[in-house]
């Protein structure tokens, strides 16, 4: 009993969309045998002489009713056996076509073989439910998962997820208010991602205008290199493939190679696949940077619990006379700031572990000019905890870890580590990766410098997650396969 459940607390969603699948396509096969449609495009100047099923295509429905109201007549077919039937309706002046389809169940469809159905919108409605649900799961798995560790990837990973599922909520109900059926809630599904894209292109645009700015301030005072370039190429990254889509549609549009024009070709839906999926990879790019806004932000303003017996420093670049530069000072003030408040709320003192090597450049480690800063501020020595052999992040964390280890013992021991504010979340995702517990706090930096500095550990957590982002993307491509090829069968073969 106890395997069973948890079996269906680990497969839920699946096991429910499964049922969601069956129970529709039976609910649509008990309901669905009889088909009312609503046209709305009848003018009230124009009279209705006749209703009839076109001669040719009589045997695969019966028109049981039709009746008119002010602006629109209302049509209710039987189907009789599978094949594709017209419903002829003529006017003063004008004749008019409704095209129904007899699927082998006796489900009766207008106009595609996966077009509206009695029944379908009941469909839609539950995909929604299922998606609100799906997304009310994140929302718990994102709070479990934060309330464990602010340092995960995966609450990027979930944020992302919630704020597109939520769109795709918007999709559904579009296609249960204009009542496009099955197919078109897939349509609307498939080509949200473009939506997605263009609805917040405006965003995209200030962005790319903000990280710009910011930029050519950063280049006047830092100088020119490429990676105080990484916010612009980040912004023009997102900005063309806002607009790759377009771009495609425009090119596919006087191909003479591939013709995009006609309905049920080939070629239209090769044209949607390719703007769907950029459109998706685009989306999925826009949700995680949005996600890691909202966890890097959050992870930067938290001050962590007052109870901890080291503080990692973490290095960075020093100055040719081996004091320290202002952004890796303000790291050194902000250690020395939380030991304090430390101290006044709890009465605990704190042991400093300043980390970092000794550049080609550099006269000193970063580690010794750290140390000698601390002592300019009152630190005593034996708080002093000297780490100088670290030449990267990851080996800050490692070093770091080592010689607390070393110093504490056998006891356990709580760590903290100061660092700029846009660096907090991933120093504590790599610590967190490199078995050390330990919570951050940050110290502020100019606004120019920040954005690009953001970017660029933005960019690195993105490498630094490469395979999580390539199963995403595989599934992303299979994802878009599998829904035009259902439009493409839907649309130009079955129907």
């Amino acid at each position: 009993m106890t395997m069973i459940i948890k079996f269906l607390k680990k497969y839920f969603f699946i096991i429910l969309a499964i049922l969601i699948v069956v129970g529709s396509y039976f609910y649509i096969v008990a309901t669905g045998n009889v088909y009312t449609h609503v046209r709305n495009d009848i003018s009230s100047k124009n009279t209705i002489h006749k209703v009839y099923v076109e001669e040719d295509s009589k045997g695969f429905v019966e028109l049981l009713d039709w009746k008119t109201t002010e602006d629109s007549i209302v049509i209710t077919v039987k189907g009789v056996k599978p094949g594709r039937s017209y419903v002829i309706i003529e006017y003063d002046d004008l004749t008019s076509l409704c095209v129904f389809m007899v699927h082998k169940n006796g489900v009766v469809s207008y106009e595609k073989y996966f077009g509206n159905t009695t029944g379908s919108n009941a469909v839609i409605a539950c995909i929604g439910v299922y998606l609100i649900l799906l997304a009310c799961f994140f929302i718990m798995k994102y709070r479990k998962s934060v309330k464990e560790s602010l340092y995960r990837y995966d609450n990027i990973l979930y944020l992302g997820l919630i704020i597109f599922i939520f769109y795709l909520v918007y999709s559904q109900v579009t296609a249960l208010i204009y009542k496009n059926g099955i197919g078109g809630a897939l349509s609307s599904a498939a080509g949200c991602t473009q939506s997605f894209v263009l609805f917040t292109w405006p965003v995209v645009v200030i962005t790319t205008v903000v990280v710009t700015i910011s930029n050519i301030q950063l280049i006047r005072k830092e100088g020119k290199s490429w990676k105080n370039l990484l916010g612009l190429f980040l912004g023009l990254v997102l900005g063309i493939g806002s607009l790759l889509p377009i771009v495609i549609g425009e090119i596919l549009f006087y191909s003479k190679t591939i013709d995009v024009h006609y309905e049920r070709g080939f070629g239209r839906f090769l044209e949607l696949f390719l703007e769907n999926t950029v459109s998706a990879y685009v989306a999925y790019l826009e949700c995680i940077l949005i996600g890691t806004i909202i966890v890097a932000i959050k992870a930067a303003r938290r001050i962590p619990a007052f109870d901890k017996d080291y503080i990692i420093i973490h290095g960075c670049q020093i100055r040719k006379d081996g004091t320290l530069t202002k952004l890796l000072q303000s790291r050194a003030d902000r250690a020395v700031e939380f030991a304090k408040m430390q101290k006044d709320k709890t009465g605990k003192d704190i042991i400093f572990v300043p980390s970092g090597g000794k550049g080609s450049d550099e006269v000193i480690s970063e580690g010794e000019a750290i140390a000698r800063y601390l002592k300019e501020q009152g630190i005593s020595e034996d708080k002093i905890l000297l780490e100088n052999e670290s030449t990267s992040t990851e080996e800050n964390i490692k070093f770091a870890k080592k010689k607390m280890e070393e110093h504490s013992g056998s006891a356990e021991y709580k760590a903290v580590f100061a660092t700029t504010n846009y660096h907090v979340f991933r120093t504590g995702m790599l610590a967190e990766q490199s078995g050390l517990k330990a919570e951050g706090i940050g110290s502020k930096t100019k606004v120019y410098f920040w954005v690009n500095a953001f970017v660029r550990e933005f960019i690195a957590t993105i490498v630094n997650e490469k395979k999580t982002h390539a199963r995403v993307a595989l599934i992303l491509l299979l994802v878009q396969v599998a829904s035009i090829l259902m439009m493409y069968v839907s649309e130009a073969i079955l129907s």
